[in-house]
């Protein structure tokens, strides 16, 4: 069963990427931005917004399809190491070397930040006892 979670959610992440990956790269066509990963960035960064929304809401006790079918399936599907890492690479290849670190430090740092948020903005609260 889990196999098939991970199939499923991977497979729903991955078209998920492409659409928003699309859409932003269509926004992006004729302005500044269209030489900067616009659209692998966000995906990055959303990514590592909801998996620290996912882990922060059941921290308490995650139930047994979670793991499969959110985190590894959709988000693994949704986000992209790989071509962030294409992306830079080619950044540097076409002699765009401060794209490619701006990508770099953005999407690391914001990477971060933004597992961080989704923890803080997701965890359920504690109340302090009587």
């Amino acid at each position: 069963m889990s196999a098939f979670l991970v199939f499923l959610g991977g497979g729903l992440g991955a078209l998920s990427r492409w659409g928003l990956s699309a859409g932003l790269e269509k926004l992006t066509n004729r302005t500044a931005l269209h030489q900067f990963p616009l659209g692998t960035l966000a995906c990055n960064l959303l990514g590592c917004f909801l998996i620290g929304c996912v882990l922060g809401h059941f921290a308490q006790k995650t139930p047994l399809w979670v793991t499969p079918l959110l985190i590894t399936g959709f988000l693994g599907g949704f986000t992209t190491f790989s071509t962030f890492g294409r992306d830079t690479v080619s950044a540097i290849q076409d002699g765009l070397t401060l794209i490619a670190i701006l990508n770099i430090l953005l999407s690391v740092i914001l990477g971060l930040l933004a597992v961080w948020a989704g923890l803080r903005l997701c965890a359920p609260a504690v109340t302090p006892a009587d």
